[in-house]
């Protein structure tokens, strides 16, 4: 067995192990939310309009890449895999191949986010922001490369090989560094008569945030071939035809899953959209809050992806039981944690968002908090789902969870949601009991898919010397 798993075994050692993956992941995920909100503040100062420009591009252009990063999270996993086997080489391959393969779906996202004006005149949106948007995406694109091949290739292949931990040195001080981008670029920037940055408005937002990209991958390697993990596992990158297929077989549903998912959210919210201004205003709160929530799950289903790829590399499949029931405790128990706190305190969360001595504001308020009680609800359930996914990427299979997360949101999810929503009149709560019971339908489905896959093959698993 592979001195990756070095006797973290047990339960306890799982879990400890998988927390130590898992914090990197999520404050580098909320650092790059933190980039967005600094924009989106700042962005302010100049017009609303520039807000609704700068704010819908930047959630196009994260939403796509967010799904096609689905095979370069497939390269992580079967990197972990390989080193499970003690097959050290391979690793080196499949990351230069995720670099080749992330850098074409690199070229195909900026294609189409070049087109993003046309569309959205074609869509009859208003000609104003479909100028701003298309300036602002003008230039936002060129960080395609830098967010998608590299970042998206270094989150999947840093902590299979055990060095997230530099995400943690990176990440935070980049949100300071693309606030002053952002600060200077917008209004520009003098120091003692000299015109250090020009004032480029919404333009000056978009170049702030492509050059952070650039700057944080470039730190990101720079530290990663100078470790001695990356010295010994992933220097130097090599190219290998063989494995796209594999990555792409394996990466493909990961993205399906991943755009199954975010869909239903982007539906949901066009159907708040016909509620009425305050449901949507509400609808917009809860999701802002919830999405902030849950990258502390995703990165928790990221790290078991790498636990469980490392035994079922080792063809250790009690391990690599073991090493996904951790996950679904920790996670268990943070949701749960989590869920408590929006119960509790819904009135405050809401005014975060909303001034609650405004009178205009009550019935967003109102509606906010009885969301953010549905979804405290659905906490666990949304956790569970995205460990259990994350844990059977580990075991190599997302065919078959792609089509029982399709199911979930689509053929449970969706229907539900329309018809308490509009048939019942219960508005904008019943798009969220829809959107409840799917993660919940998606939860049981993938634990009972995990347990299945675990469970068949403890019988014959190889028990390795420790």
């Amino acid at each position: 067995m592979s001195t990756h798993l070095a006797a973290r075994t047990t339960m306890a050692g799982h879990a400890k192990a998988l927390l130590r993956l898992a914090v990197p992941l999520a404050l580098s995920s909320l650092s790059q939310m933190a980039m967005g909100l600094t924009d989106s503040v700042l962005l302010g100062g100049i017009g609303g309009g520039a807000l609704a420009a700068g704010g819908l591009a930047a959630s196009l252009f994260f939403t796509v890449l967010v799904i096609l990063q689905g095979a370069l999270i497939a390269a992580g996993v079967l990197a972990a895999q390989a080193l499970g086997a003690g097959d050290d080489r391979r690793v080196a391959s499949l990351y230069g191949t995720g670099l080749v393969v992330g850098s074409v779906l690199s070229l195909i996202a900026f294609a189409g986010f070049s087109l993003v004006k046309p569309a959205l005149l074609v869509m009859h949106e208003p000609p104003v922001l479909a100028n701003d948007v298309g300036i602002y995406m003008d230039v936002l694109r060129w960080g395609c490369p830098a967010s998608l091949a590299c970042l998206g290739m270094l989150r999947a292949i840093l902590p299979a090989i055990d060095e997230a931990g530099l995400l943690l040195w990176v990440m935070p001080p980049m949100v300071v560094v693309n606030g002053l981008l952002n600060y200077g670029l917008i209004h520009g920037f003098d120091l003692s008569g000299w015109h250090l940055l020009p004032a480029l408005g919404l333009r000056g937002s978009a170049l702030a945030t492509t050059l952070t990209l650039w700057l944080t991958v470039t730190i990101l390697f720079v530290l990663l071939h100078r470790s001695p993990a990356g010295r010994r596992l992933v220097t130097p990158p090599r190219f290998s035809p063989g494995e796209i297929r594999t990555i792409a077989r394996m990466g493909l549903p990961i993205s399906v899953t991943i755009a199954a998912e975010t869909l239903l959210f982007l539906v949901a919210g066009l159907a708040a959209g016909r509620l009425g201004a305050s449901a949507l205003t509400a609808h917009q709160v809860v999701l802002s809050i919830t999405a902030f929530i849950f990258m502390v799950p995703l990165s928790l289903g990221q790290a078991a992806n790498v636990r469980v790829g490392l035994a079922f590399g080792a063809g250790d499949m009690a391990d690599a039981r073991r090493a996904g029931f951790a996950a679904t405790g920790v996670v268990v128990m943070v949701m749960t944690t989590i869920g408590l706190v929006l119960l509790l305190v819904p009135h405050r969360l809401a005014s975060v968002f909303l001034d609650p001595h405004v009178a205009a504001n009550d019935a967003s308020i109102r509606t906010v908090v009885a969301l953010l009680g549905i979804a405290a609800l659905f906490q666990v359930a949304d956790g569970i789902q995205v460990v259990a996914l994350g844990a059977l990427r580990g075991l190599g299979d997302t065919a078959v969870p792609m089509v029982l997360a399709t199911i979930g949101y689509w053929a449970i999810g969706a229907p539900l949601g329309w018809w308490t929503a509009f048939r019942l009149g219960l508005g904008a709560a019943g798009l969220w009991i829809g959107l409840a019971v799917a993660l919940g339908a998606v939860a049981v489905m993938m634990m009972l898919r995990f347990i299945a896959r675990t469970g068949t093959r403890r019988r014959n698993e190889k028990r390795l010397p420790r």
